[in-house]
């Protein structure tokens, strides 16, 4: 519920023409959020000696999370611009 939360708050940083900055912020909340939720499953691949996958799936929720990040704030400016107009 968490990770929705932040996606829809990066869309209303779009909605309200926020900093463009607010999408990177977004996408580190959303990778924290999901490696909090599999801390156990890394931890014990850790111990396994699986530092590289562990690694390359960090990198890979961050990538997912930026992309979330980045549609979610398209989709709030895209609003404004069709609520507004160009301003």
């Amino acid at each position: 519920m968490l990770a929705f939360f932040s996606i829809l708050v990066v869309a209303f940083c779009g909605l309200a023409a926020a900093p463009v900055w607010s999408i990177p912020l977004a996408a580190i909340a959303l990778a924290s959020i999901s490696y909090a939720q599999r801390y156990a499953l890394f931890r014990r691949a850790h111990d396994a000696g699986l530092q590289a996958e562990i690694d390359r799936t960090l990198v890979a929720s961050l990538f997912n999370g930026l992309v979330a990040s980045m549609v979610a704030y398209g989709c709030g400016a895209a609003l404004r611009f069709l609520s507004v107009g160009w301003q």
